[in-house]
């Protein structure tokens, strides 16, 4: 018994640590949008969602994951799906590239902390990213109709 109250109270409390950040966050975005701000930084990040073909809405939920991770990447993927009604393909693109490429500050700092070059830790996540979404990106057609409900 006293392990399901462990297991409970673990659960609890990380479901409680993703919240604390995610709500902000959610929030943030929605401020953000409203201010017409998140419209301006997806123009500034056009280059790059034109390059890997994806919807530029979509960008905004690549540079939260690239910058704070998984977690923060997939809430902002689901808002982004929320309010910009985002494609299936560029959804799956995006999540490839974090799979790969993501929480890239934090978890360079803490892998160079314990003796790995940052700087080779940077350019083979990033150029592996890079390439292998370029890539799925090329094979992977176009479905316009393919609208998350």
């Amino acid at each position: 018994m006293e392990i399901i109250v462990d297991i409970i109270g673990n659960l609890v409390s990380f479901i409680w640590g993703i919240a604390k950040i995610l709500i902000p966050l959610m929030i943030a975005i929605e401020i953000l949008k409203d201010t017409k701000f998140i419209n301006k930084l997806s123009g500034s990040i056009k280059p790059v969602t034109k390059f890997f073909t994806i919807s530029e809405n979509s960008g905004i939920s690549l540079l939260f994951g690239v910058a704070f991770g998984l977690t923060i990447g997939a809430g902002a993927v689901i808002q982004s799906v929320k309010d910009y009604d985002i494609d299936k393909r560029s959804i799956f693109l995006v999540t490839m590239f974090l799979s790969m490429c993501h929480a890239i500050f934090e978890d360079s700092i803490l892998f160079g902390s314990i003796g790995a070059n940052i700087f080779i830790l940077l350019a083979v996540r990033l150029i592996s990213a890079v390439s292998i979404t370029f890539i799925l990106s090329r094979f992977i057609k176009e479905d316009l109709s393919s609208k998350i409900q």
